[in-house]
């Protein structure tokens, strides 16, 4: 009997030694993006904010997506995302988790707080896929929107060369 209690001790330490190191490669690492509102910033760009507002992420990944109460919402602009991409909006809730398997860029915003220029970009593995289209739509938008996307892409340029 203590053989087997040995045993059955060896083995069960061998499993747990192991256990963490498989479990953080198969769970992904979620990603999270908090709205902001600053009612002590200098302008309403600042006041009014997706932290971070460009975000990096392999595709599949998780993204989670908190602060979304009161009017605010993370809404997906339709002709600034992958083709075959779901649009998306969130509203109401405290915290959201959304998986993006489509590579490309995802132009997002609030509803309310965009024209404050409450933007932020979303890269999903290799932007190329729909970058020029993304692009191409800022013309369409008003202007504290288009402006705070056209800052976000000049990031973008800067981080990837």
């Amino acid at each position: 009997m203590k053989i087997s209690l040995k045993l059955s001790a060896a083995i069960i330490a061998g499993v747990m030694a192991f256990a963490p190191a498989a479990q953080a490669e198969d769970i992904p690492e979620v990603a999270v993006v908090h709205q902001i509102i600053d009612l002590n910033a200098d302008t309403p760009a600042h006041a009014f904010r997706f932290e971070p507002k460009l975000l990096q992420v392999p595709a599949g990944s998780t993204v989670r997506f908190k602060g979304s109460t009161g009017r605010h919402t993370v809404t997906s602009i339709i002709r600034m995302i992958p083709v075959g991409a779901r649009a998306f909006e969130i509203r109401g809730q405290p915290e959201m988790d959304l998986t993006f398997d489509k590579e490309g860029v995802y132009g997002i915003r609030c509803r309310v707080h965009g024209r404050h220029g409450m933007v932020m970009l979303l890269i999903v593995g290799d932007p190329s896929s729909n970058l020029e289209e993304a692009r191409a739509y800022l013309p369409k938008l008003g202007e504290a929107e288009r402006a705070g996307f056209e800052e976000l892409f000049e990031q973008l340029e800067d981080q990837n060369g």
